[in-house]
């Protein structure tokens, strides 16, 4: 019996956290050129030289307009064979377990599922604040710390989106 498609090795985990780490900085990048579009759209203002914090509706538009451009950013770069700048400079691909690309679908599921780790640190830390401590911080990163006791050493969100990061061929 052939090995089952799953059987594709995947990109070494330090390689694959050094790329999220590397991936952090494009997309603060990302969020600063965004944020200004949003800025100049809403009307924020600096008041005595300070930006003005935004409350209310604003503010959660503000967090909703955030959700969908990180997506974009994401999707666009998961899907038809594109990788990102951290991809190619960490030499990694992203491919279905097949070895093939990621549908748009599957792109959506993944970034979806990328979000389980905050959520959870986001719920531990309005749940318990400062009685936990720090707690709430590495659940932040539960979709990362998944790999470790992951049969084959997948993220939470690959293995939910069936998807696998891979070394460049």
């Amino acid at each position: 019996m052939t090995s089952a498609p799953t059987a594709l090795p995947l990109a070494g985990l330090w390689r694959r956290f050094g790329a999220f780490v590397h991936e952090l900085l494009f997309l603060l990048a990302w969020m600063f050129i965004t944020g200004l579009v949003f800025a100049a759209l809403s009307g924020e203002s600096m008041t005595a030289g300070r930006p003005q914090i935004l409350t209310g509706a604003l503010a959660a538009l503000q967090q909703l307009y955030f959700f969908v451009v990180i997506g974009a950013y994401f999707i666009y770069f998961w899907t038809n064979g594109r990788r990102s700048l951290a991809c190619k400079t960490w030499s990694l691909r992203l491919a279905n377990t097949s070895g093939g690309t990621i549908s748009t679908r599957q792109a959506v599921v993944r970034y979806l599922a990328t979000w389980i780790g905050p959520a959870l640190g986001l719920v531990l830390y309005s749940v318990f604040g400062a009685r936990l401590g720090a707690w709430w911080l590495p659940a932040c990163l539960f979709n990362f710390v998944w790999a470790f006791v992951d049969r084959d050493h997948q993220f939470l969100h690959d293995r939910i989106a069936g998807t696998r990061v891979l070394l460049a061929d």
